[in-house]
């Protein structure tokens, strides 16, 4: 899984892997990005399994054009893509 930064908090995020404008900020399995956001996330007992319970189900069944984005502590927003 890739994740992307997005230039704003409101900024859409590109149809495919293939058209985003820059290289992905970090790369990993569901359960290491579920990590990597989790660190940059507002805390919650849950939020750590849910998004990886989300990005789990992603990278399995994902398509090319599927993606989440989230917006994190900083305001500043990022897309995982499968």
């Amino acid at each position: 899984m890739d994740v992307y930064l997005r230039p704003d908090v409101h900024s859409k995020a590109p149809a495919t892997a293939r058209e985003e404008p820059y290289s992905p900020v970090f790369t990993g399995s569901a359960i290491e990005v579920a990590g990597y956001l989790g660190t940059r996330m507002e805390q919650r007992t849950h939020t750590l399994a849910l998004v990886a319970a989300e990005l789990k189900h992603l990278s399995r069944a994902g398509w090319a054009t599927d993606h989440l984005t989230f917006v994190l502590v900083d305001e500043t927003s990022v897309t995982v893509r499968p």
